[in-house]
């Protein structure tokens, strides 16, 4: 598929930055993490644009491994801010650092960043995804009425779908980097850019379901 056509559907990135900026003051600090967490997104998406467009075989390595460190981060605080390890703040700070870390050795000790890694891609993808399974287990336990009216719920939702298939694609483009690609990864390499764009619509909705008239809380 053309960069062109690729680059036109990770705009729909859009949906979601767009509706937290109309929402701006109904989000709070209680979501800023995860907003701030889009608009990077979105600055990671123009410059790998620009890099792709301007130079034949041009690599987007670069802003793409800063960008994953920086979502590490932000989303890890996000999850934070929503009681995730809130009362042993020790232990939520060793497992911000230990992936940063490996983000460092594999990137900038190893010289690994004009490359497409896996290690620290790999292990947050995980990490997130079992964040993301815990709150919703938490709200399942402890509030489930109307879930799918409320904005955490929604967005770990959008989380594991993004993440589990982030998962997926590194290890088919890890196989295809050794091997010649199968009918199975190169349609998980193919669809990530789709998968990418309906996570997307998913934030979008969980920004439109936050209340209007009264500001949204945490338990």
């Amino acid at each position: 598929m053309k960069p062109v056509i690729l680059f036109l559907i990770t705009q729909s990135i859009w949906i979601p930055i767009i509706i937290g900026l109309v929402r701006f003051k109904t989000i709070k600090e209680e979501l800023q993490p995860f907003f701030w967490t889009l608009v990077a997104g979105l600055f990671t998406e123009v410059s790998s644009f620009i890099i792709i467009s301007n130079k034949a075989y041009a690599s987007n390595a670069i802003p793409s491994n800063i960008f994953v460190v920086v979502e590490w981060i932000l989303l890890s605080y996000q999850f934070h801010i929503w009681g995730f390890l809130k009362k042993r703040k020790r232990l939520f700070y060793l497992l911000l650092t230990i992936p940063t870390l490996i983000w460092v050795i594999e990137n900038l000790v190893f010289g690994k960043i004009t490359a497409f890694s896996p290690y620290f891609r790999i292990l947050y993808s995980f990490l997130l995804t079992l964040m993301s399974i815990t709150e919703i287990n938490f709200k399942i336990t402890h509030d489930n009425k109307n879930l799918f009216r409320n904005p955490r719920f929604i967005i770990c939702i959008g989380f594991i779908l993004f993440f589990v298939y982030q998962l997926l694609y590194e290890w088919s483009y890890q196989v295809s980097l050794v091997e010649e690609p199968s009918k199975f990864t190169s349609i998980i390499i193919s669809l990530f850019t789709y998968m990418d764009a309906a996570t997307n619509i998913i934030f979008g909705i969980a920004f439109l379901v936050i209340p209007r008239h009264k500001e949204y809380k945490l338990e």
